[in-house]
Formats: structure tokens, sequence, C-alpha cells
């Protein structure tokens, strides 16, 4: 019997590149089933449509299954990827316009915006994490949902479920690192450390030998390698890289340069959001004429998320064969970082195997990005404790503790506008025992 693979969010447009992956690697990895499970029905079958006819032009004996029962999906699952947008691209947009207004910066998955996703997401998150509890406890939960580091954070705290996040920079950072050093991606081992879309690469290790500090050194102007591969932010000094000595994921932007990002969202005009409204039109075109190909690809890569699944079916494989691969995942800290609690989730390397998940010793973080790292941990902790609960109190002080945020009046100036617009996804803040407080 093969394998059974649940994709709850299954009408997303990223989800053929999944079918493309698994046929990619059919010779390691025998699956039977993946069922896709959306409440959009008109999306869903076009997604299926999609699946089907690139599985029809392989040797795979895979079955497509297409319901928007969540117990349909879950049940007898071996893998099961969260991959859910609550609100959809409209709150996207909000998340990213909203913060904006008050001077900060404005992103779905960081800031303020990344708060208000968080909290919207979570709770829907948990929903579905208890109903794999009740029907396959023994699933793997590959958390792709944005905040993806809290919303794992929340599933590790509040599930038995054995639960792993992914962000698709690392593997991203290191597929472009093994085309700078001329080597084959699985050659290259990414020494990377920090959260989810707060994370920095100081090492790769090509046959145990250390390949980017030489480069890092080499760095003298944006016309070096590193920039022109776009391994680095064009915003960065190369003398700040010098002096951090690591590459900075492309989301250390939103705190390294707060005035520069603003300003220059301000002026774009269409947020993020906006602009990928309009690639969904493209990609729902594209998938009932063409299907799945090179246009649809470069569309997919546009948006940010191309090579998500990559990762994804690695641990898979891992998890299926026992083999122990190390990947950069999102998981339980468990003093892979002893700078941080044991208990929250980190992004570090980490064996995969059939038994578990063992995140590698990283050691104590640099002193440049200790405090960062430390402070937006914290906000992230009280974004769940307040999405789990509905406190007013964490939620504001969860604000107040983000570095993008910061002001206490701005705080409660927001979460009141927050309140206002979010009401049909915030129930527990309306609770009759929760009391709100009072805005300056």
């Amino acid at each position: 019997m093969g394998l059974k693979i649940s994709v709850i969010g299954g009408a997303s447009s990223y989800t053929p590149e999944l079918f493309a992956n698994l046929i990619d690697l059919h010779e390691h990895l025998e699956v039977e089933q993946v069922t896709l499970m959306d409440l959009n029905k008109e999306k869903l079958g076009v997604i299926a449509k999609v699946g089907e006819k690139l599985l029809a032009g392989s040797q795979m004996g895979m079955r497509i299954a297409a319901t928007q029962n969540l117990e349909q999906a879950v049940d007898g699952a071996d893998f099961i990827i969260l991959q859910i947008r609550v609100g959809g691209l409209e709150a996207r947009v909000r998340d990213e316009t909203l913060p904006m207004e008050f001077g900060m910066v404005g992103n779905e998955t960081t800031g303020a915006g990344g708060f208000v996703c968080a909290l919207r997401t979570v709770p829907v998150a948990l929903e579905i994490a208890h109903e794999i509890e009740r029907l396959s406890p023994n699933a793997w939960v590959l958390n792709l949902s944005n905040p993806a580091g809290i919303v794992t954070e929340a599933l590790l705290k509040h599930t038995r479920l054995h639960t792993i996040g992914f962000c698709n920079i690392p593997i991203n950072t290191t597929y472009e690192l093994a085309n700078v050093l001329g080597v084959p991606p699985e050659k290259v081992r990414l020494d990377s450390f920090g959260l989810n879309h707060l994370s920095w690469a100081r090492g790769a290790y090509v046959d145990d030998e250390e390949m980017l500090q030489p480069l890092i050194a080499g760095t003298s102007g944006r016309n070096s390698v590193l920039y022109q591969h776009g391994l680095v932010e064009d915003m960065l000094d190369p003398q700040w890289l010098r002096t951090l000595n690591m590459i900075p994921s492309w989301y250390v932007r939103y705190y390294y340069f707060i005035e520069q990002v603003l300003e220059q969202d301000r002026r774009s005009g269409p947020t993020k959001g906006n602009k990928d409204m309009e690639a969904e039109e493209r990609l729902r075109s594209l998938y009932l004429t063409e299907g799945y190909g090179d246009t649809a690809q470069r569309i997919l890569a546009s948006k940010g998320g191309a090579q998500y699944y990559l990762p994804v079916l690695q641990v898979i494989r891992s998890i299926v064969h026992d083999s122990g691969e190390v990947v950069v995942v999102d998981v339980r800290n468990d003093g892979a970082l002893p700078d941080l609690p044991a208990q929250t989730c980190v992004e570090v390397p980490a064996r995969i195997n059939r038994a578990g998940i063992e995140p590698l010793p990283v050691g104590s973080m640099p002193l440049r990005v200790r405090g960062l790292v430390q402070a937006v941990k914290a906000y992230e902790e009280l974004t769940v404790e307040a999405a789990t609960t509905g406190s007013h109190e964490a939620a504001l002080a969860a604000l107040v503790a983000h570095p993008l945020v910061g002001s206490v009046p701005r705080a409660m100036l927001f979460w009141d506008r927050v309140l206002q617009n979010e009401r049909p996804y915030l129930s527990r803040f309306f609770d009759a025992h929760q009391v709100r407080p009072s805005s300056p």
C-alpha cells in the first residue's frame, strides 16, 4: 500500500507544483492517493483536473480525490499538508495596508500585519488539528500556513501531533548557493538559524568544507556574486554584510531598513496581495486551458512561493525511508538555540527520522542578532497566547513587544481598528468575559 497524503487548502494555485514534484520523485515515494480538501468547490475542481492532467502523462498510479469534507480528507492520512489562508487574499491586503496607515511596514507574515494574520489563522489551524488528532493521531502535519512559525508553534504547544513547519527561503538559498558553487543542490548543507522569516545563513558546506565565508569576505560591492545571484538583499550594504558575517534572509529587510521599505511600499501602489489577486486570475485561465506548465511556473515563482514542496517531500521521504536527512525546518527548539525557550518554535537544521525530529544544536546566537530574535520570539509567544485565549492584554503586549510596532499608543489604536475590521474572525475577543482595554 502506498502513502496517503492530504492537502488542507488544496485549491491553492501552488498545489499543481506538488503533483509535479511527486512525479519527479515517484521512484523514491510510492503514493497511493492525494486528497485535496478545500471549501472553494469551483477552484478545487480546477486544481484536481490540473493534477489529473499531469498524472496522465506519467507512470504513476496515484489517485487524486477532492472533497469539501474535512473528516473525509484527514481520516487515514499518513501526511497532512496544511496550507490555509483564512480570509483569502482580501484579508492579506488588509494586513498589508492597515499597518501603513499607522506608519508601520505592512506584511502578512511579520510585524503588525503578521500579527493579525496569526490571530485569524491559529484558531482555524487548531480546529483542523483537533480533528486530525481524533481521526488520524499518528499522521504528520506539515504546515505551510502563514505566519508559519507562529502557526507551527501553536500546533506544537496545543496538540500532540507530529508537526513540522516549512519556509521556502532555506531551500531557495541552498539551490542558489549550489548554482554559485557549481555543485548539485543535494551536495550543499546549509547552516541556518533563527525564526521563520527572521533567519540568517552563516555557512554552506560541500563535502564538509565551508564555502560561504570566503564568498562573504570577498564581497566588496553590489556587483559581487552574492548580490548578482539574489542571495543578498540589494538594500544591504556590503560593509554591513561583512559585519554580520552571515546572509540575512529576505524578510530581515523589514527590520534593517524600516523607513526605506515603508517608503518603497507606499510608492509602489498595489500591495503584494493586490498583485497576487491578478496573478491568481492569470493562473486560473492557464489552468483551465494549458494546465501546469512553464508559464504557470514563472507566475508562481514571481509570487514568491516556488519550491515550497521540495523540503516537504524531502521530509516525507526521510520519514518513510528512515534515512535521517537534515532539513532546515520550523520545529520545537528543545535546546537547539539555547538563547530561546525550549518549548518554542525555531527554524534550524533538523535530522528527520521515522521516530521523530531532532533539531541539531546551533549554539548561542551571535550577539549582533540575538536581541532582535529574542524580542520577536517574545512577540510570537504572546501572539499564540492571544490567539488561543482571546486575551486583549496578551494581544496588546504582543504588539508592543514587536520591534516594528513598539509604541503603546500606536499599538492600542491599531488594535481598535483590527477589532473593527476582523470581527468575524476574532470571536474569542468578543466573549462576554473578555475586558477590552480603552485606547488613549
